[in-house]
């Protein structure tokens, strides 16, 4: 998961996007009922379609919470507060009908790959997640209810790709595994918020995790390679120097907000910054 800063109010919209959001957003304030509600919501689904490739060229076409890319592939608008109901409270006494009033808010989307947001079991380690219709909070009792409370004072569990301070709970491992970044004996709830994140959005899903050790690999290949061409740089061959910056630029390449899983990619090439046999060989790719 990377950070996107966005300004949703500079997005360069289809015509007539924006009034008709208003439109809509009206008539769901003016609805008698959770089955109005419903019905305007299920019956304007393309309007929040409308709007998709235009959030999924704002992370090169990668999901915003897994950094898979999406080329070919079903993606899925995500509500990150969700539209019609809020799985942690159906068996409680006070169920939730849903951020009902944030259905067609452009600020509450989020590009999304099918597994991080809808329930699936990977079936090769049995592990169930997907985002869905789930969004707990720190402190339930603090729930927005109606489009008149502050939604600040909610304490979301899910990380949110839009905030930095929510992005640097992650981190991985060399094995391609999403962990937290915090401990859980310092940090409890940096801990909590992190770990029920990788979770939810199929963070460790295997598809993931193998594409995160072939990353790896390549890694490995690049730094080898550069290292060897970093110790010929006195020599004075030109081929030797060309070979050097292309790998240098291979791997940059890799740490960029556009390359696919670029998180992992930094946190593994973070290993090698403080290796002392690698000195000064990889400057120039943390530059």
């Amino acid at each position: 998961m990377r950070h996107l800063d966005i300004d949703f109010t500079k997005l360069v919209l289809p015509q007539g996007w924006r009034e008709k959001t208003k439109e809509l957003s009206d008539s769901l304030i003016a609805a008698q009922d959770e089955k109005q509600r419903s019905e305007i919501i299920n019956k304007n689904q393309d309007h929040w379609k409308a709007v998709k490739p235009i959030l999924a060229s704002l992370f090169n076409h990668k999901c915003w919470y897994t950094e898979a890319p999406q080329q070919g592939t079903d993606v899925d608008i995500d509500h990150f507060r969700p539209k019609k109901r809020v799985q942690e409270t159906l068996s409680t006494a006070k169920q939730h009908d849903g951020y009902w009033w944030l259905a067609f808010n452009l600020q509450n989307y989020r590009y999304s790959c099918i597994v991080a947001n809808r329930r699936r079991t990977d079936v090769e380690t049995g592990v169930t997640g997907g985002k869905a219709d789930h969004f707990p909070l720190c402190d339930e009792s603090m729930r927005a209810r109606t489009p008149s409370c502050d939604l600040e004072a909610e304490q979301p569990i899910l990380l949110d790709p839009l905030k930095a301070t929510d992005v640097q709970l992650l981190y991985f491992k060399p094995d391609g595994e999403a962990m937290p970044r915090f401990s859980e004996k310092n940090h409890a709830r940096k801990f909590m918020r992190a770990d029920q994140s990788i979770i939810f959005y199929s963070l460790n899903h295997s598809d993931f995790v193998r594409c995160r050790i072939e990353l790896r690999d390549k890694i490995d290949s690049d730094v080898k390679a550069a290292k060897r061409y970093f110790n010929k740089l006195e020599t004075g061959d030109a081929d030797n120097d060309l070979a050097y910056e292309q790998a240098i630029c291979r791997l940059r390449k890799m740490r960029s907000k556009e390359a696919p899983f670029s998180s992992f990619c930094i946190a593994y090439l973070d290993g090698f910054r403080h290796k002392p046999e690698y000195e000064g060989v990889l400057d120039a790719v943390f530059l």
